[in-house]
């Protein structure tokens, strides 16, 4: 598992920058938002296999599937090889910008503001969103809400085929759109989900069916809110980003799914287990809520261009220096 941790903290932020640098900024949400679409797809379909082949009662399946997926691994690496121009540093200026540039590191990102206040919203959002619905969705699902294991499972199909299904109409409908607000609505689409699921909660058992579609549904839309937050967050972080320092940018990108990764399960536990999960439901509704407030505080600190209001047709281009 710590291997596997090392590999994944390395493999976003990279793959992000290699994107970021083969496209230009009209065309880094679309291509975001396909990459996760693709990623979930990919999820769903491993997800199908390892169901048809494993057996509890065969521990040899398992070994069969563990070594179907480290081959598995070998693909993109051997893709990445017939591409020996991509991933290559910028290159260098000469003079005094190329000092300034190689003193930039992490404390040049930090001073960014508006993409400090973007890792703050993210650590907010991550936190008590994806950190939660890894450890505190099954939880409070089976604890709370009293449904089985298999209708956690139909839920997490659900947010899947939500995904899938609807990923390129979002980005297409997020086209021109404040990118600001668009996190702000994924801050209130989470936590309508966690609603949904805590109005299941007060159903309990004494509405089996009902109970589990409120599981079933809370998977669902917040998968809706995943399709919004996966190609703007990336597509914002990079549009601040320089080209010398985005893997440095990427980097902190990724790390706030990292930390968030720790804080929420650690934290569910608990949570959960006071007042029958409502104060649970109560600081995952309300830290998402916050985390649109601070998507909203973000957009008078970005131009135009950045926060997506702008297309790529529109973006005014450099007026041509007159001969002499």
């Amino acid at each position: 598992m710590t291997l596997i941790a090392v590999g994944s903290s390395a493999i976003w932020a990279g793959q992000n920058t290699i994107l970021a640098s083969l496209t230009d900024d009209g065309e880094r949400q679309r291509v975001f938002g396909l990459n996760f679409a693709l990623l979930n797809l990919g999820i769903g379909t491993g997800g199908l296999i390892s169901g048809a082949v494993v057996d509890v009662a065969r521990p040899v399946t398992f070994e069969v599937i563990y070594l179907l997926d480290a081959v598995s691994y070998l693909t993109p690496a051997l893709i990445l090889l017939t591409l020996p121009h991509v991933g290559r540093r910028p290159v260098a200026a000469t003079g005094a910008k190329a000092a300034d540039r190689r003193t930039g590191g992490y404390l040049t990102v930090l001073r960014d503001r508006p993409f400090r206040r973007l890792v703050i919203f993210g650590l907010v959002l991550t936190t008590c969103g994806y950190a939660q619905i890894e450890v505190g969705f099954a939880a409070y699902s089976v604890r709370v809400v009293e449904v089985t294991p298999r209708v956690v499972a139909w839920a997490l199909a659900a947010n899947t085929v939500m995904i899938v299904l609807s990923q390129l109409l979002v980005i297409r409908r997020l086209e021109g759109r404040s990118r600001t607000r668009a996190l702000a609505t994924v801050g209130a689409v989470f936590a309508g989900a966690w609603l949904v699921l805590g109005a299941a909660g007060v159903v309990g058992s004494g509405n089996a069916l009902l109970a589990a579609l409120g599981v079933v549904a809370c998977s669902a839309i917040f998968g809706f809110g995943e399709t919004m937050l996966s190609p703007v967050m990336p597509a914002l972080t990079n549009a601040l980003a320089t080209d010398e320092l985005r893997g440095r940018y990427n980097a902190m990108s990724s790390m706030i799914f990292g930390i968030s990764g720790v804080v929420g399960p650690v934290t569910a536990g608990p949570l959960i287990g006071a007042a029958n999960g409502r104060v649970w439901v109560a600081v995952v509704v309300g830290g998402c809520l916050a985390a649109s407030l601070l998507a909203l505080s973000l957009r008078p600190l970005l131009t135009a261009a950045q926060d997506g209001r702008l297309t790529a047709a529109e973006t005014p281009e450099p007026e041509p220096a007159r001969a002499t």
